[in-house]
């Protein structure tokens, strides 16, 4: 029933046979924003499910063109976010950690790693001196490739298996979603930045080594990667949603972690940690928005980047030695 505020010339916007039925109620804010930008006077009558919307009748067919126009806009289907194919590699990520673990027997001269042919023959401490990251000798004599080879050294064994059990479940993770040879490329990258940043910001006196910066970096490139994953075009489908929810999420768990483990213990590079974990997650957005853009690597070129990986860490200990 036509109220009797509404000239009677004046037209209901949504009657007729072969007009649109009435817009959802959240649309109707939309249309008279439209209106009101066309110059396009209008009525707004009811509440709820039974708002009325009229304009005048010389003015309908202009009103209902503009109005259908953004009513077809909204039921255009959303963007599809497919989630990339997972790459079975766990087993290619233990074998990367189980020579991480023969690389600690070399040093601590366990066994038969204690005299391997083309290594030099040295003590563990040396070892240490060599490729920690000596903040002094980093900021005075420029040695920055010290930030990639403390990555590879541990104090003790109880370090070294502390790290890998705590870093396995993700370096996996990662490597299923990206690949392996990406994987380890951006872990790689998010800890190097992240002794960088730790010997920027720690005192010249400071020494630290340790690849627990790299798995809090991990924590951080899967973060990244995840949270702009599927975000980022002009109309989200719920599952890029989810997925820049759980990486919200893991981020959150990784900073939860950070603590209560990465301050624990007074010989703890706290800082290392919280830089590891921020310098992943910039990582892994980094490269979650290129990927959005020219996709994920071939298995070619995933291969190069692990091959690149491992060479910038036999280059760095060679620059050590």
């Amino acid at each position: 029933m036509r109220p009797y505020s509404v000239p009677r010339f004046w037209r209901m916007i949504d009657d007729g046979e072969k007009r649109p039925t009435l817009p959802p109620p959240h649309l109707f804010d939309l249309w008279i924003t439209i209106l009101a930008s066309r110059n396009i006077p209008y009525m707004l009558t009811g509440r709820g499910n039974k708002l009325r919307l009229y304009v005048p009748a010389l003015l309908e067919r202009q009103a209902r063109s503009e109005l259908e126009a953004v009513l077809a806009e909204s039921r255009k289907p959303r963007p599809v976010y497919i989630e990339p194919p997972t790459h079975n590699n766990a087993h290619w990520v233990l074998s990367v950690l189980l020579l991480l673990i023969l690389w600690h027997g070399v040093r601590m001269h366990w066994g038969f790693l204690a005299h391997l042919p083309g290594l030099p023959d040295l003590p563990s401490e040396e070892w240490s001196r060599l490729g920690s990251l000596d903040v002094f000798r980093v900021k005075t004599f420029g040695e920055w490739y010290r930030c990639v080879t403390a990555l590879t050294l541990h104090a003790d064994s109880q370090h070294l298996f502390g790290n890998v059990l705590f870093g396995a479940p993700f370096l996996i993770l990662l490597c299923r979603r990206v690949g392996l040879g990406l994987g380890l490329f951006l872990i790689l990258l998010a800890g190097t930045f992240g002794n960088a940043l730790n010997a920027w910001y720690r005192p010249a006196g400071h020494i630290s080594l340790g690849f627990s910066t790299a798995l809090f970096g991990t924590v951080g490139v899967l973060s990244g990667f995840m949270a702009l994953q599927g975000w980022g075009s002009r109309t989200q489908s719920d599952t890029g949603k989810l997925s820049w929810r759980r990486g919200i999420l893991l981020l959150a768990a990784g900073t939860g972690i950070l603590a209560m483990l990465g301050t624990e213990g007074d010989k703890t590079d706290y800082a290392a940690h919280l830089f590891g974990l921020l310098s992943g997650f910039i990582v892994g957005g980094t490269a979650s928005w290129i990927s959005r853009r020219t996709a994920l690597p071939s298995p070619v070129i995933n291969t190069l980047l692990g091959l690149s990986a491992a060479g910038l860490v036999v280059l760095c200990w060679k620059l050590a030695l």
